[in-house]
């Protein structure tokens, strides 16, 4: 565990003395990796819990905080079992469709500019991003499948719900495939809940804030 929960830079001028300056907080800690502030502002920045935010008050914090730590311990899993060399990584893609989503390259710049960040730190989110994605879908998604029985069972559940509020569900065939997709994506969400809690388990986080 890092003692400190401030790192401090020391910057070296051309006098003899040297001049201390508190640049970043550790607000959390995967094993021996700090999370700093600046990550959690690129994740708001980035839309990191599902949407850009301008301004983060406690509740998104908290929730950003989540979301970069479980990040972080996925990343690791892969790099330290050396499953995120064998991955295609689509890390060019991933920035692509960051900056797209947080408003562009002009909006995003401006606000790394704002919050002291630099493009490098775009990229190394996007690898993190990239390599998550790239296991669940190479790794994790051909394990799960849904089967006819499944699909049944579903579709007599959102029959009865329907003729609860006094609708007619469509007939099977005509929506076998949304079944389908919805079970599966359900199945692939529990894949990476587990692969996620096995990976946490093993390792030591320590949050220095709520």
């Amino acid at each position: 565990m890092i003692p400190l929960i401030l790192l401090i830079f020391s910057h070296l001028a051309s006098s003899p003395s040297a001049t201390h300056e508190t640049v970043e907080e550790v607000v959390a800690v995967v094993d021996r990796t700090p999370i700093l502030t600046s990550d959690i502002e690129l994740a708001a920045v980035l839309g990191l819990s599902g949407h850009p935010v301008d301004t983060v008050d406690p509740v998104d914090r908290s929730r950003l905080l989540d979301a970069r730590i479980q990040l972080e311990v996925q990343f690791r899993d892969l790099e330290s079992s050396g499953v995120l060399y064998r991955l295609d990584l689509r890390v060019t893609e991933v920035r692509r469709e960051l900056v797209a989503g947080a408003g562009g390259e002009e909006a995003v710049q401006a606000k790394l500019t704002a919050a002291g960040l630099a493009d490098t730190d775009i990229d190394e989110l996007a690898l993190r991003i990239s390599a998550a994605n790239a296991y669940a879908e190479q790794r994790l998604r051909p394990r799960v499948n849904a089967s006819m029985k499944e699909i049944e069972s579903a579709y007599r559940d959102l029959a009865v719900e329907l003729e609860s509020r006094g609708e007619v569900a469509p007939p099977l065939t005509a929506i076998h495939d949304q079944l389908h997709r919805l079970i599966t994506e359900r199945k692939l969400n529990d894949e990476i809940e587990q692969w996620t809690a096995r990976a946490a388990a093993g390792r030591e986080i320590t949050r220095f804030i709520e």
